[in-house]
């Protein structure tokens, strides 16, 4: 079945939040990710679906780190 766009971004992202937040770290995470999801997520678009799903992606991850407060950055800094 073939989604809509939106359907299928917020699908991919349901997905991304599912992995284990060790695998959701970088823009690399994103980018292999959105290969393993472009085999499922079937929607039309005029680009590459690989890129669109991981620039959801890599979207999602900068606001997720935006949302973080800064003491909690330093802390993931030093680790």
């Amino acid at each position: 079945m073939q989604l809509s766009k939106q359907d299928a971004e917020h699908e991919a992202i349901r997905r991304w939040y599912l992995l284990p937040a060790f695998h959701r770290q970088t823009c690399e995470d994103a980018e292999s990710f959105a290969g393993r999801l472009v085999l499922d997520l079937d929607f039309y678009t005029a680009t590459s679906r690989q890129r669109l799903i991981a620039a959801w992606l890599i979207r999602e991850l900068f606001r997720s780190r935006a949302e973080l407060p800064s003491d909690s950055l330093e802390t993931s800094r030093a680790a």
